[in-house]
């Protein structure tokens, strides 16, 4: 069967460390993330601030509802100071006419704390999913997931 439609995502994940509290100057916080597939059949890469979700074909077959609902599980992986750190997420861009959740949130360009207590060096598990409507033209339509560690 011929495909229909063909979406490319990329969803980079910009790693951001932040120490701000409100009222007050940025507090430097070294974090780093650590990216990595579980399961899900994710064509590209995992890592150091990168996931890559490939290309996103719809066939008639593929399609619930009238969408294409994406869903990839990632372990995430914060090195820094403290036991724990809060961790937030938030889209570098919208992505018109999909939603996109992580851990059954949705997310948009304001960031939105996913994990209040994420372990500090333990890879912890997370799923994004990304839901497609029929009336979505094939093309790229996500840039990149922001993730954000913060003390707690």
């Amino acid at each position: 069967m011929a495909l229909s439609r063909r979406h490319f995502v990329t969803a980079c994940a910009a790693a951001l460390a932040s120490g701000a509290h409100a009222g007050s100057a940025p507090l430097p916080v070294p974090y780093s993330f650590r990216f990595e597939w579980l399961e899900g059949g994710s064509s590209g890469p995992a890592g150091d601030g990168h996931l890559d979700l490939g290309t996103v074909a719809a066939s008639r077959a593929a399609m619930r509802n009238g969408r294409t609902v994406l869903t990839r599980r990632v372990a995430v992986r914060i090195e820094g100071a403290g036991p724990t750190a809060r961790l937030s997420v938030a889209l570098a861009t919208e992505a018109p006419g999909c939603t996109v959740r992580v851990d059954g949130l949705a997310i948009s360009t304001i960031p939105r704390v996913v994990d209040a207590a994420h372990r500090v060096g333990a890879p912890v598990v997370h799923q994004i999913e990304i839901t497609i409507p029929r009336n979505v033209p094939p093309g790229a339509f996500l840039s990149n997931f922001q993730w954000q560690a913060e003390p707690v």
